[in-house]
């Protein structure tokens, strides 16, 4: 059983790292920032280490989508493995771990909804900018990160189209961890 665990943190671990990769190439970047993987193994450890807890204490075998998302996003803002390396770098970079988080579970948090991500979705973008804002600016936990995705899912649900597929049964559901 240890050794399965091992192997989700590694798993993990590796598909940050390369998601982290991907967002910063595409910003063009990479010269610009380096990523700590000692700070971003320790986030994946907390992360696990709380969805551990979560299920010893509910007694649980896997917890909800939601619970993935804002626990994986809490201890990565937590622990900022991205750390800037060139003095000169734009303003708006200054928050790069808050922007790359943003970059990171906006595009899984649609995909569970079944949401093309567009530029025209004023909706979605005042969404993203304001999840970008409280990620800079905002005191959060686990627990407030995770009421605003499913106050997300909530809303995406009351406006969709299906017949509430999408919806959580509960912290036994379809998911991963």
């Amino acid at each position: 059983m240890e050794e399965g665990r091992i192997l989700k943190r590694v798993e993990r671990f590796k598909n940050l790292l390369e998601q982290l990769n991907d967002v910063l190439e595409g910003l063009k970047i990479t010269d610009k920032v380096r990523i700590d993987e000692r700070l971003l193994e320790l986030s994946v450890i907390d992360y696990f280490e709380d969805i551990e807890r979560l299920k010893d204490f509910h007694e649980i075998e896997r917890v909800n989508v939601k619970k993935i998302y804002s626990y994986g996003a809490y201890w990565f803002l937590r622990r900022k493995p991205i750390q800037i390396t060139d003095p000169s770098v734009e303003k708006n970079l200054l928050h790069i771990n808050e922007k790359v988080c943003t970059a990171i579970t906006i595009p899984k948090m649609l995909k569970e909804m079944n949401i093309l991500a567009t530029d025209d979705n004023k909706r979605i973008l005042d969404f993203i900018d304001l999840l970008y804002y409280n990620f800079k600016y905002r005191t959060y936990t686990q627990q407030s990160l995770e009421l605003v995705m499913e106050a997300f899912f909530c809303g995406c649900s009351c406006f969709s189209t299906e017949s509430g597929d999408n919806d959580e049964k509960d912290d036994a559901g379809r998911n991963r961890e």
